[in-house]
């Protein structure tokens, strides 16, 4: 029997969980007074408004991926914010540059997002879900299909922004 190594999947996604949440509370804290507030029922899931403006948001950070649109990623996502895939947890400019990589090498022909649901975390800041198909391909060779996605966004100086946004393949992919 093999041992398991101290740090296991299962720490890593927990210890990155709570670096998440420690940078949504430092972005809340910071914000200002004169910041727009979005309310809604905690029970009763997000305001149509704000998930339609979310959901717009991320479809919008898919179209960008596919026309290489970096000041689109710069705009929405915030200064502080994290990407995490499987390739691990990257800040937005690390992200960014390989955005900046792949325009050279990888193409997307389409893609398309469902199953959303938003829900709220705090005052001005809502966790976005859904599922994605994309059809790309990276130097000859096919990207995954199905994706599973989530973002945390947060609502800074009157404007909706990705803190932290996490695209993983769907296991067993069909």
């Amino acid at each position: 029997m093999k041992p398991r190594p101290f740090l296991t999947k299962e720490l890593f996604l927990a210890g990155t969980l709570i670096l998440i949440c420690f940078a949504i509370a430092l972005s809340l804290g910071a914000q200002t007074s004169s910041r727009k507030e979005v309310r809604s029922d905690p029970q009763a899931g997000s305001s149509p408004s704000v998930q339609q403006e979310l959901v717009q948001i991320e479809t919008g950070f898919f179209e960008a991926w596919r026309t290489n649109d970096q000041a689109y990623f710069r705009e929405h996502m915030a200064e502080n914010g994290v990407f995490w895939g499987e390739d691990g947890v990257v800040s937005r400019d690390q992200h960014l540059a390989s955005l900046q990589a792949a325009a050279k090498s990888c193409t997307m022909q389409g893609f398309g997002l469902s199953d959303f649901g938003a829900l709220p975390l705090a005052s001005g800041a809502y966790l976005l879900t859904y599922k994605a198909q994309q059809y790309a391909n990276c130097n000859g060779e096919k990207l995954p299909i199905h994706m599973n996605g989530s973002s945390i966004y947060i609502l800074k100086a009157g404007r909706w922004q990705a803190i932290y946004r996490a695209i993983v393949p769907q296991k067993n992919e069909r």
